[in-house]
């Protein structure tokens, strides 16, 4: 995905069980201090992998986060690609929930305060398993203060 901000916080991606349980299955992707997190939960405990930068300075910023079993990456611009990965023995992300892209009512409950708010920026560009493009708008099932970004 491609994202622009000049907020230090903010969810980017979510999906997990809502509401959430301490050791309940997510994927996510955000910023906390200004920093990119993509974390997630197996059913252990949370793996986290953070990318610093000064990812809050409105202009566009690339992301590409990958989890293969209890791997993680994540890649954002040219800062090279960071690792890390699940503790425990758990391989399989075992979600039902929606797809939050850049927020979601409740959203400290249902992140279990993981992020106090949703993104105040722009999103575009959303690929799923390396082939889905999502029309973010067209796509939606809902959303709330959503308008259209320019993608230059």
């Amino acid at each position: 995905m491609r994202f622009k901000t000049t907020m230090k916080e903010g969810l980017l991606m979510w999906r997990g069980d809502s509401p959430m349980r301490p050791n309940s299955d997510f994927i996510s992707l955000g910023l906390q201090e200004g920093a990119l997190i993509f974390s997630y939960n197996l059913g252990s405990r949370i793996a986290a992998i953070t990318v610093n930068g000064s990812f809050s300075d409105g202009r566009w910023h690339r992301v590409k986060a990958v989890r293969d079993g209890q791997s993680g990456k994540v890649t954002v611009d040219d800062y090279g690609a960071r690792t890390g990965k699940s503790p425990g023995k758990m391989r399989q992300l075992n979600i039902n929930g929606v797809l939050y892209i850049g927020g979601m009512k409740e959203i400290t409950l249902h992140t279990n305060r993981q992020y106090l708010r949703g993104l105040v920026g722009c999103i575009s560009h959303l690929t799923l398993s390396m082939d889905y493009h999502s029309s973010l708008v067209e796509d939606a099932a809902d959303g709330k203060n959503i308008n259209m970004c320019g993608t230059k």
